[in-house]
């Protein structure tokens, strides 16, 4: 809820800044996530330009998870192609969107049968006016990628699950197409962490969720790297492998 609005003029722009702060409790699968949207310092730039206008979302954070747990939690995991990506505005809430359509090339994980999926992201540009939600990456178009998606079905800032966390990029390097993060940092190995017991185990951190990786999923920050990095076939083998056992 709106706490408080200060005015402030700098510059010739009419600055308007809102503090608040929302937590929000998701069920995934018997497991809560907690997910708190720190809506703080909300920054709200109404340009003399027209209605123009940008709100940044900031310090979103969510709980840093292990890879045998985004793949278990995934309602969906699919390798596929962004083919289309465009913007629109709620015309009750006048909230912006982001829809996403994907042509999958293969399922890993769900039923799902049609040859294109399209996902629904908080945030973007439209007719001068933007929205960005800190710590969100929203797939850009031409992207190949293996996404682990947590409901195709619910209202969620990001359906991927883990933000990052399910977010992988397919690259062609000399002929082979190898796997990456989201921020491009080359994934030399998938490791089960399941097995390690809990009183030996990392506790789980809170993250921003933009360029962090699940645990069992190792990088390499070298871009020199990129040529050892996993190919397609042995990321999703790896995937695979943690859904059998």
């Amino acid at each position: 809820m709106l706490a408080k609005a200060k005015k402030i003029r700098n510059r010739g722009y009419s600055i308007r800044s809102c503090w608040y702060t929302q937590n929000l409790e998701r069920n995934i699968q018997g497991t809560t996530l907690k997910i708190m949207i720190l809506r703080k310092y909300i920054t709200r730039a109404l340009l003399l330009i027209g209605s123009s206008y940008i709100t940044t979302i900031n310090a979103t954070t969510i709980i840093g998870m292990d890879i045998d747990k985004v793949a278990n939690d995934a309602e969906l995991v699919f390798e596929g192609e962004v083919i289309l990506r465009e913007t629109r505005q709620d015309s009750g809430s006048g909230f912006i969107n982001t829809y996403v359509t994907f042509e999958i090339y293969e399922v890993l994980k769900g039923t799902y049968s049609a040859n294109t999926i399209e996902l629904k992201f908080a945030g973007g540009a439209f007719n001068g006016k933007i929205i960005e939600v800190k710590g969100l990456s929203i797939p850009k178009e031409d992207e190949q990628g293996i996404y682990f998606i947590e409901s195709t079905s619910r209202e969620l800032i990001n359906p991927i699950l883990g933000w990052s966390q399910g977010h992988f990029l397919i690259e062609e390097v000399s002929g082979n197409r190898r796997v990456s993060t989201v921020d491009r940092q080359p994934i030399t190995k998938i490791q089960a962490v399941s097995p390690i017991p809990s009183a030996i185990k990392k506790p789980q951190l809170l993250i921003e969720g933009k360029n962090d990786v699940a645990t069992g999923v190792l990088v390499d920050p070298s871009a020199a790297t990129i040529h050892q990095a996993l190919t397609v076939e042995e990321f999703k083998n790896s995937i695979l492998e943690l859904l059998e056992n």
